[in-house]
């Protein structure tokens, strides 16, 4: 009797000296994140029997153990704990999309945030944005209520027909089939957009507006505190903003990446070029007999194309990508630049769709930009400490895509994912290591994928070759005969199987998806209110082109991003 309760004691003794041993192993091993949790580690794997059933229950639930007159409270949590009292505050340097979209992300993660918007007030400032599947899954993925409101904003173009067209013959070159396959086989919502001051109101209101976003705030640089204190942030007035994590989702031209990589924000030293295109961009209202039909269309040529695209309410959205210098924007009418570009040159003039809308637009509503463009920072971390990067901040892309604002949505899930399990200050420099290795190679692949779609369009496709049974416009060999003529024809086969390798690819990152059943709701409820307010928008102008009761939103944008 005696002997064996000695033993029994003894074999306790033993078992929380190893328990003590672990958690004092634990401050060096970041995975067990606590003493605490080391010592419920110790005492849940320990072989059935070492401890007595209440020693082991204490051990295992953190309640106070008692033996005899002694008494051990729950273990001290180290002074960089994250506890619901000490929570973690990350600082946003940038209130667009990808800022926004993280702030609602690591919101609901428990995260203090705020947001740190560089200009004074938002306005409703431009065009439509395209959401692709993988977006839509990932916003499902951050909030299913953010996703349901922003599927009453949205005009789906996905469910229709979308394509390559030859810009002369206006006659389908390739069509995008695989945007509804790729979706339909991951079970995803189908690609659409929604226009940007729609989805910037409906992220502040839940972000929680003004009490999270900070305005007429830029950041102009940042510094790293001692051991687990954060991170300091210094905007242009001279206030200073401190928190434990500092994300710069500030643009290309960002002054966080321009101090993390010591190089200027914009210029020849920025790592920032030209990217050799330039994108005039314009949306109108316009009733055309394939309104409901097609999605959008992209007009080849040789030299530039034409894209246009339904947006919703009636209106058209398009764009023209040209290879010129930059800066080439001293002309007095972008409209007559555009008609001379598009009627005057060598191949003849282009379909007269792509001059129907332009016809639509006003020429002040003609915007017009240089796309800039940086590689992959395959060399080069996005983390640095206690400050790392996400959007065009670190991996702008060209808009061929529709992934510039896509890769940033993602990059907000992953990187409020990851902060969601950081339980100590310790584990945050390694946490904003392993988001840059994880988001690396997928961002890389989207940036090559949209350069390359540029390269190919601009530089390599043309009006393609027909033979004279088929057009009869350039003599007995058919035409037009030159070497990108003939090698756009020889690639149309493939372009099917390319599309679905480029779609089936994006679509693989979708966190969240839908049920089939779900699908079919949201289409029918998004695409009948897409007719109604399309009807309704053209009785009101009487298709004159011009909304007069539209919101007072400045610019067009390039809703491709």
């Amino acid at each position: 009797g005696e002997a064996a309760t000695m033993f029994r004691h003894r074999r306790a003794l033993a078992a929380l000296v190893v328990a003590a041993l672990a958690a004092s192993a634990s401050a060096f091993v970041p995975s067990l994140h606590s003493p605490l949790n080391a010592a419920r580690l110790s005492a849940a794997s320990a072989p059935r029997g070492l401890l007595p059933g209440r020693v082991g229950a204490s051990l295992a639930t953190g309640l106070p153990l008692r033996a005899g007159r002694a008494h051990v409270g729950p273990m001290m949590q180290s002074a960089g704990a994250v506890t619901p009292e000490n929570p973690l505050k990350v600082i946003v340097a940038g209130g667009g999309v990808g800022g926004m979209f993280l702030a609602k992300a690591l919101q609901k993660k428990g995260i203090e945030v705020e947001v740190l918007e560089k200009t004074n007030k938002f306005a409703r400032f431009g065009g439509p944005i395209q959401l692709a599947s993988n977006a839509l899954a990932t916003i499902k993925g951050i909030d299913e209520n953010l996703f349901d409101r922003v599927m009453k904003k949205f005009t789906f173009t996905g469910t229709r027909t979308n394509g390559i067209k030859d810009g002369i013959r206006t006659q389908w070159y390739t069509k995008f089939n695989a945007i509804s396959d790729m979706a339909d086989y991951f079970t995803l919502p189908y690609t659409g957009v929604i226009d940007r001051p729609d989805l910037q109101e409906l992220l502040l209101d839940e972000i929680g507006g003004d009490d999270t976003v900070r305005r007429d705030a830029e950041v102009v640089k940042y510094e790293q505190l001692p051991g687990c204190e954060g991170v300091r942030a210094t905007l242009k007035d001279g206030t200073q903003v401190t928190g434990d994590v500092l994300v710069g989702s500030d643009g290309i031209w960002s002054a966080i990446r321009a101090q993390m990589w010591d190089q200027d924000s914009r210029g020849p030293k920025s790592g920032t070029t030209y990217s050799g295109y330039t994108c005039f961009a314009g949306d109108t209202i316009q009733r055309t007999d394939y309104y409901f039909d097609v999605g959008y269309q992209v007009y080849i040529g040789p030299g530039k194309y034409f894209v246009t695209s339904d947006v919703g309410r009636g209106r058209t959205q398009w764009y023209a990508f040209l290879a010129l210098p930059e800066g080439s924007k001293s002309r007095a009418s972008n409209k007559d630049y555009l008609y001379e570009l598009f009627n005057d040159g060598p191949e003849g003039r282009w379909s007269e769709e792509v001059f129907k809308v332009l016809d639509a637009t006003p020429d002040d509503q003609i915007d017009q930009r240089d796309l800039f463009d940086r590689p992959p920072s395959v060399l080069r971390s996005w983390s640095d400490g206690h400050v790392t990067m996400i959007g065009d901040a670190v991996h702008p892309m060209m808009p061929n895509l529709g992934q510039g604002g896509c890769q940033a949505i993602e990059d907000a899930y992953v990187l409020a994912e990851k902060m969601g399990g950081v339980t100590d200050r310790s584990q945050i420099q390694g946490t904003l290591s392993s988001f840059y290795r994880e988001r690396l190679p997928r961002t890389a692949i989207c940036q090559g994928l949209s350069r390359l779609a540029s390269d190919l369009i601009v530089s390599a496709f043309d009006t393609p070759y027909q033979p004279a049974s088929q057009d009869d416009r350039f003599g007995p060999l058919g035409g037009p005969l030159s070497i990108n003529s003939i090698f756009t024809a020889l690639l149309r086969p493939f372009m099917g199987a390319i599309f679905y390798a480029q779609f089936g690819y994006l679509y693989t990152f979708h966190p969240k998806k839908c049920t089939k059943e779900e699908i079919e709701v949201l289409v029918d409820e998004v695409m009948t209110r897409h007719r109604v307010d399309a009807e309704a928008v053209w009785e009101r102008v009487g298709l004159t082109g011009k909304d007069e009761q539209a919101e007072n939103r400045e610019g067009s944008g390039l809703s491709f991003r």
